[in-house]
């Protein structure tokens, strides 16, 4: 069984490194959703590290996990650098323009 989950990892990098070698870095997200995204990640993460840990030797569960947790660290990585990496300033409000005086 544990070979399945091999062949599952290696094609899923394979996948994922031809989809970043198609990534267009001028389409970014938002920092909020980048945000949310990373905190979503970071629960998923934590949990599945936290079972890998808690059943390391346990041989059916250890690769499903590991594949988990992986696939969480790319995900970080793929939102990192879709994150602009010079945001654009936020925009000043404009000044009120000065009022004409009535005639």
């Amino acid at each position: 069984m544990e070979n399945i989950y091999k062949k599952m990892a290696e094609s899923t990098a394979e996948a994922n490194a031809s989809h970043l070698s198609q990534f267009d870095p001028a389409r970014h997200i938002s920092p909020a959703v980048a945000h949310e995204l990373n905190n979503i990640i970071a629960i998923i993460r934590g949990y599945a590290d936290r079972l890998l840990f808690k059943h390391a030797e346990n041989p059916a569960l250890e690769p499903q996990l590991k594949l988990i947790s992986d696939a969480a660290k790319r995900a970080a990585i793929i939102i990192h650098d879709a994150m602009p990496k010079n945001p654009a300033p936020k925009a000043q409000p404009n000044p009120p323009a000065p009022q004409q005086p009535i005639a």
